[in-house]
Formats: structure tokens, sequence, C-alpha cells
């Protein structure tokens, strides 16, 4: 097979959103079970879309991930994630749409998320990112709605994450 010479000029695509997220201090301040949880509650918002819906971009706004599929994915405890999933609707990555219930028939719903840096739907009801994360600052968290009582303890270490 010969070299395909209309591929050499491409960027890679994923690598801009990356480099952009770990810029910000909302990302530094954040833990390495919450950046996880993050990575995978944003792939689950484009994979459950494709194989749904060939025509939408995201489904963000709808976005879930029971905390117990989320550790089993992950391969740490649930109180793990519970606290990567309050921290990140405290520095704003995450917002939660809809709170977790139980339902009528006895059968629990989990939480729903929409991520902050990615926009929702497409075409007519298109909405662009809200971007909370760029206006955090360390100590003035967003409220969190879901989670509450695993919020992680303030850190000496994190103060070490943020340049003077």
């Amino acid at each position: 097979m010969g070299r395909n010479k209309s591929n050499e000029d491409r960027e890679p695509q994923w690598t801009k959103w990356i480099l952009h997220h770990r810029a910000l201090p909302a990302w530094k301040a954040l833990s390495f079970a919450a950046r996880e949880i993050y990575f995978h509650l944003q792939v689950r918002c484009f994979a459950e879309t494709a194989q749904k819906h060939r025509k939408v971009t995201n489904n963000n706004g709808q976005v879930f991930r029971s905390p117990r599929d989320l550790a089993l994915d992950m391969g740490c405890s649930q109180k793990t994630v519970m606290a990567g999933l309050a921290d990140l609707q405290a520095k704003g990555w995450i917002v939660a749409t809809e709170l977790a219930s139980l339902g009528v028939d006895g059968k629990g719903k989990t939480a729903k998320y929409r991520l902050t840096m990615m926009p929702m739907g497409s075409g007519g009801s298109f909405k662009a990112a809200t971007q909370e994360p760029k206006e955090w600052r360390e100590g003035q968290n967003y409220p969190v709605l879901v989670h509450k009582p695993y919020m992680p303890k303030p850190r000496k270490g994190r103060a070490k994450n943020f340049k003077k």
C-alpha cells in the first residue's frame, strides 16, 4: 500500500479540547477520579447518540451513567465516583438537568447531566456551550445538586497546582 497524501496535513481533532481543558484552573483543581469521570461522560455523550440517531451530533443535557456502572468501568468504589461527580459539579464541568429519583414502579432513575464545555443539540435546537469552568475561581464553587454529601474535602496539596 502506498501512502495517502490527503491525510498528511490533517491535525488530530481530539487533542485540541484536551489541551484547552488542561490549561484551565478548574481542571487542575479536579481530582483524578473526577477527570476520568468527565471523559467517561463525554464519550457517552457521543456514543449513545451515534447508535440511536445518525443525524444528531450529541445528546448533551441527557447524558447519564449510574455511579455503580461508572465504578465498574473505572475499577473503583461508588463513593469515589460520587465524590468525583460532586467535584465536577462544584467546578462547573457538569450541571444536573434532572435529579435522581425513585420511579413509581420502584425502579430508580439516575441523574442526567449537561456537559458545560460542549454545545447541546443540532440544527434548530442548537445551544452553545456555557463554559462555566472558565469563570471558576478557587474557593467559589458552583452549587452541587447531586451527591452533595460526597463533596471532596480540601487538601493542602491542591494549592500547589495553582501558580501565583
